[in-house]
């Protein structure tokens, strides 16, 4: 079995961590309160909207955080991910490679560089089979996306988001270490409906941001590693 090089998504502790405390909040439009139902002074269809926005995100998060206990494990033990039959993709241009099951495929990209900010230099997305045939594929969230930045030198990892605008108010940064990276963080915004974890590590030419979204994505996640760059 191949030994693995994932990132660490087990939570640092001490001055790496770093967390910016934001309340949030969710406000519920309506009319009048007048002959609704209430239930500790809010009407009902708000609380329940409330709930499914709460259910929504906890069914991602859960399947990362399911990731980061497994990987909580004393220095030189591998976890074991269950990988057989899947399928590699491996990028020798930007150094990276992933894995993933049967039943996923590796969307086409019409245009490069992708139209996003930064703009990217590669771009890969793998999504279901079945809803990568339909007709709104692009507008589906894919179950791992992996986004390839250029880096200028000079700039830790965090100037480098902050200076995009990757570090929103109300973010929590973590510490997370791969195998070939300068640096590594993982970015959550949990008052952001799912997907709302962000990954990135940075090496002295590029940073990867991958965004793990659905089932699957924490093993995908786990198994990307840096092969290294000509």
């Amino acid at each position: 079995m191949r030994e693995w090089a994932g990132p660490d998504l087990a939570p640092r502790v001490g001055n790496q961590s770093t967390k910016y405390h934001h309340e949030p909040s969710i406000s519920c439009l309506g009319g009048e309160r007048t002959g609704a139902q209430m239930v500790n002074d809010a009407p009902i269809p708000c609380r329940v909207g409330r709930l499914l926005t709460m259910m929504v995100a906890s069914v991602v998060l859960a399947s990362c955080d399911s990731a980061m206990r497994q990987l909580d494990r004393p220095t030189g033990a591998s976890p074991v991910i269950q990988t057989k039959g899947w399928h590699m993709h491996t990028d020798p241009t930007y150094g990276f490679a992933v894995d993933y099951p049967k039943g996923y495929v590796i969307l086409k990209e019409r245009t490069l560089p992708t139209p996003t900010q930064p703009p990217a230099v590669q771009r890969v997305r793998i999504q279901l089979k079945d809803i990568a045939a339909g007709h709104f594929a692009d507008l589906e969230p894919p179950a791992l996306t992996i986004h390839v930045f250029s880096r200028s030198s000079g700039r830790s990892l965090r100037e480098w988001l902050d200076s995009f605008g990757l570090l929103p108010l109300g973010c929590e940064m973590t510490a997370v270490p791969l195998a070939g990276a300068r640096e590594g963080v993982r970015v959550s915004l949990r008052q952001q409906l799912a997907p709302n974890e962000f990954f990135y590590f940075a090496t002295d030419r590029f940073v990867y941001g991958l965004i793990p979204f659905g089932h699957e994505s924490a093993n995908m996640l786990r198994s990307f590693r840096l092969t290294g760059t000509p």
